[in-house]
Formats: C-alpha cells, sequence, structure tokens
C-alpha cells in the first residue's frame, strides 16, 4: 500500500495544454473517484500516474517516491482497464498469472495468487474457460483478479463499469468496494458516473477542462458544492440553479419570483435548489413559487416533476406519489435551510 500525491501536475499536447497544474493526495488505503464530463482530462490524469501518459510538469509521487521518469512496470500498481483487455487465447488462470511469469515468479507462488484471487472474486470454477466463455461481469472479474494476483500498492481503475448493463453495474460497484475493503490497497477510480462515484468512493475529485474543482468526501460536495458547476454536476437529477439579481435581502428570480438573499449579497446571482428539497405547499402560502407542469416521470419509488417557473426551467423530486398531471400548475416552497447561492460571474459559492 502507498500514499499518490500529485503536485501541480500539467500536460500538454504541442502547444495545447489539457493538465493545469493539478494537485491532490491519495492517502494510504483511499478509494478516491475521479470525475468530471467528458473530455475534462479525468482518464489522461490516471494514465499519468499508471506511467502511460508523459507529465508535461510537476511530479507525481507513489509511496513518496517520485515517478515521473519511472517505467510503468516499476511503480508498483495494476490497472484495470474499460475492455478488460484479456488475452482471448489464453484461460482465466493464464490470464491472472500472466504479469507473474513475467516476472519469472515460482509456480506454486502464481498459482497460490492465483487460487485466493478466484477465490475471493468467486471464479475457481472458471480457471479453465476462455475469456469468450464468460459473462461481462466475469470477464470484469478476470480482469481485476490479473491485478489482486500481482498484489500491487495502487489499484487504477479506469472505467471498468461503463461496459455492463445497469443490473450490473449495480452489483459490480459493491464488489469492487467490498473487493477494496478486504485489501485494504490505495485504489484511484476514473467514472463518468458520478452516482458510482458517491456510492462508492472515500473522497471524490471534480474536474473540469483539466482543473481540480473540488476534492473531498462525497456528502460534502453534494451538501456544500464550491461552486456552481460541481452544484450542477453532483446529484442526479441535478441541482435546479437559478439567475437572479439580489438586493435588500430579496433575490429576484425571472420575472415575478422572489426568495429570500443573505444580508450585505447584491447583484447578479445564481439561486440553487436541489429537486428533492422541493416540497409542494397550498396555494394560499405565501413567498411559494409558482410553476406550470410540462413532464411528469415516475420511477416507482420517486416521482420527477420538470415545469416551467416564469421562462426557468425547475426538476422536482417527490418519494411519494403525489397525483401530479402535465399541464398542471402547482405551488413550490425550498425546504429552510437547503438552498445555495453562487456569484453569477465567477460561480463561488457565496457562504
Amino acid at each position: 500500500m502507498a500514499q499518490v500525491s500529485l503536485n501541480t501536475v500539467e500536460k500538454a499536447y504541442g502547444k495545447a495544454k489539457v493538465m493545469h497544474g493539478v494537485s491532490f493526495d491519495v492517502a494510504d488505503g483511499e478509494f478516491v473517484a475521479l470525475v468530471g464530463p467528458s473530455g475534462c482530462g479525468k482518464s489522461t490524469l490516471l494514465r499519468m500516474v499508471a506511467g502511460l501518459e508523459e507529465i508535461s510538469g510537476g511530479t507525481i509521487s507513489i509511496g513518496g517516491r517520485v515517478v515521473n521518469d519511472v517505467e510503468p512496470k516499476d511503480r508498483d500498481l495494476a490497472m484495470v482497464f474499460q475492455n478488460y483487455a484479456l488475452y482471448p487465447h489464453m484461460t482465466v488462470r493464464d490470464n491472472m498469472a500472466f504479469s507473474m511469469k513475467l516476472r519469472n515468479a515460482p509456480k506454486p507462488e502464481t498459482d497460490a495468487r492465483v487460487a485466493e484471487a478466484a477465490a475471493i472474486l468467486g471464479l475457481s470454477d472458471y480457471l479453465d474457460r476462455l475469456p469468450k466463455q464468460l459473462s461481462g461481469g466475469q470477464r470484469q472479474r478476470v480482469a481485476m483478479g490479473r491485478a489482486i494476483v500481482r498484489q500491487p500498492a495502487v489499484f487504477l481503475f479506469d472505467e471498468p463499469l461503463s461496459n455492463l448493463d445497469a443490473a450490473l453495474r449495480v452489483q459490480m460497484r459493491a464488489e469492487i468496494r467490498a473487493l477494496h475493503d478486504r485489501l485494504g490497497t490505495t485504489s484511484i477510480f476514473v467514472t463518468h458516473d458520478q452516482v458510482e462515484a458517491m456510492t462508492m468512493a472515500d473522497r471524490i475529485v471534480v474536474l473540469r477542462s483539466g482543473r481540480l474543482e473540488q476534492a473531498g468526501a462525497p456528502l460534502d460536495l453534494y451538501d456544500r458544492p464550491a461552486n456552481a458547476f460541481v452544484a450542477g454536476f453532483i446529484g442526479s437529477p441535478a441541482m435546479n440553479l437559478l439567475p437572479g439579481e439580489a438586493e435588500s435581502g430579496r433575490i429576484r428570480i425571472g420575472k415575478a419570483l422572489e426568495v429570500n438573499a443573505p444580508s450585505g449579497v447584491s447583484g447578479a446571482v445564481l439561486w440553487g435548489i436541489r429537486p428533492e428539497h422541493l416540497d409542494i405547499v397550498p396555494e394560499s402560502t405565501p413567498g411559494a413559487l409558482t410553476m406550470q407542469v410540462t413532464a411528469v416521470e415516475s420511477t416507482g419509488h420517486a416521482t420527477f416533476v420538470m415545469g416551467d417557473m416564469d421562462g426557468l426551467q425547475v426538476t422536482a423530486l417527490f418519494t411519494d406519489r403525489p397525483g401530479i398531471v402535465r399541464g398542471e400548475t402547482i405551488r413550490l416552497m425550498a425546504k429552510p435551510g437547503k438552498s445555495h447561492l453562487f456569484h453569477a460571474t465567477t460561480g463561488l459559492r457565496i457562504s
């Protein structure tokens, strides 16, 4: 096991700079998820940790050793890829043992490690099968087993669940987290799915356009996003972010809506409220917001209501079944203390 430290890491392809001085630490035994929209640099950053991409600036350290110029095979890490990267002509046993054979490890040691990893992952009955004889979930377990056999200091996961169907992704993310808890190995997990990050990680690192936007525990990012980008990215469905103008303790949103503002705040702002923090209230409730319902979606356990609020699109989430229909006009009120406020120009949180 080992701590991983990134200090002002940069990456450029010619004159095009894609990573802009990213810094964060992954503690020994910690599970950290890298998230962000497509093209934000999360996979590039992971490949730089692995040594598969050169670093243009800054340093990466593993276990206190700077590894900028260290070959991938000498960094004491193992990577699990999105496409499994299994050798189709080799059995499960041989795929899992491959890295040990490259190091000329003794056969008894290799066999023992493969057997142990197979037992952990429920693959003991599949060791003599070829990858084409396995399901997608089983192939992913083989890829993880190959990494476990190496007994690395760090696991790197590059969107390993994106090729699986929805139900299997839920199962596999629980298995990966349970595996991490059992082995205690430092893990960095890249995903485009923020639900995976929220449910699996000890900490989340949010990236945008090669820059670190915020790093912290999942619920810290959810409850107190540092800026409007994190507020809109973390959470499903996304936080409602409505442009407004603050003055004299009030925020005017759209043409007629108003909500309370902290004292001393003035000018253009973004008022944020998560869909689950909007309640339906009687029409006569003072200060309630009026919404014209344009769509209603039910998942069984939750109902999503989308609508127009004075020209602004808003989503509300209810865990009961309120019986709302498209075309209806409803009144909503934000739960006390649950709204967020951001500067309209910088996007930074207003405390």
